[in-house]
């Protein structure tokens, strides 16, 4: 018996040894993914819809369970990552609920970022019942004038029913002074805020606030459908943003370059930050783009993940608009 148990010991150790490096752990394994060219998977049923020259590259990473080889792998491949577990799935809840949770955000976020492009290019996509003010920055020209909570419905007379109606009308040229009226719903009461706009963060006119549309509604004028596969999340909203301006505008925003990029986008047309930055950026280094367009916040992120001599362009954008004006500009990068 003896015998048995030390012929059997190194076979039971090979066992044990193998099982290990096959076992899932507390750990994601996050690694690039080919980029998507989104010209392909989404379709708008604009009038004057025009084909992209060019692409629009959405990039995403691979998420799964961790072996113990995958450790191994982990550590000696810089394109990598080790995440653990709970840092992705809120306590409580399943990973596959979880996932299929992110397949929904997906969807939605597409919608939302269909609107945001359409808005773009001319064609009423929201309503709502005016826009609620959630911040005002310190020594802002909306400081001591607009309190959180206060909801815009206009601006010198122009009715404002979204956040995107706010933002157009600061932008517009036509203005005939550089101090504006806002008509504010605070309370019970309404009231008439005077306050000059300037620029802050962006080479444009601003109040310096945040802000959120009442009671947002996406109303599409037209069908807009984007075959994602499995990909969750929100993060591909500033590139779907992107490809359905460029089919349903006349302007050809794609210019033949293979534009990368990632960001969530919110009502208001800004880009949010994301996770896996450095992942989507080598997918997008390897995939051959040309320009990466990363949210603000990140763009020094995005720069340093950039492959040894990868001559990809990275550019730092907050909102959709700057995304526009930076491809129209050429894709200048920013820091």
């Amino acid at each position: 018996m003896d015998v048995l148990r030390r012929a059997f010991l190194p076979l039971s150790l090979v066992t044990l040894l193998s099982a290990s490096l096959i076992v899932p752990l507390p750990v994601f394994l996050e690694q690039p993914r080919a980029p998507l060219d989104l010209a392909e998977v989404v379709s708008v049923d604009a009038p004057d819809a025009q084909p992209v020259e060019g692409s629009f590259l959405l990039t995403a990473v691979n998420l799964r369970r961790a072996s113990t080889a995958d450790l191994m792998r982990g550590w000696l491949d810089d394109d990598m990552a080790l995440v653990p577990v709970q840092s992705v799935v809120p306590p409580g809840q399943q990973p596959r609920t979880f996932f299929d949770d992110q397949r929904e955000l997906f969807a939605r976020s597409a919608d939302l970022a269909a609107g945001i492009g359409l808005e773009a290019a001319g064609y009423r996509s929201f309503s709502g019942d005016g826009t609620r003010v959630v911040q005002v920055l310190p020594d802002a020209p909306a400081d001591g004038v607009l309190e959180v909570g206060d909801v815009i419905v206009g601006i010198d007379e122009r009715p404002v029913a979204t956040a995107l109606d706010l933002i157009a009308a600061l932008t517009d040229s036509q203005a005939a002074q550089p101090e504006r009226e806002l008509l504010v719903q605070r309370g019970d009461q309404e009231i008439v805020a005077r306050v000059t706009p300037r620029a802050i963060t962006r080479d444009a006119p601003q109040l310096g606030i945040g802000t959120e549309t009442v009671e947002a509604r996406i109303e599409l004028p037209f069908s807009v459908e984007v075959d994602s596969g499995r990909i969750g999340g929100p993060s591909a909203g500033l590139m779907i943003a992107l490809t359905v301006f460029d089919i349903a505008d006349q302007a050809d925003l794609a210019g033949g370059r293979r534009i990368a990029g990632t960001g969530a986008v919110d009502d208001a047309g800004n880009v949010l930050p994301i996770g896996g930055l450095e992942q989507k950026v080598i997918a997008a280094a390897r995939g051959g783009a040309d320009v990466f367009l990363a949210p603000a916040p990140q763009v020094d992120a995005a720069i340093e993940a950039v492959p040894t001599r990868s001559e990809l362009q990275v550019v730092g954008v907050a909102t959709v608009e700057d995304a526009l004006t930076a491809l129209q500009d050429g894709g200048e990068p920013t820091a």
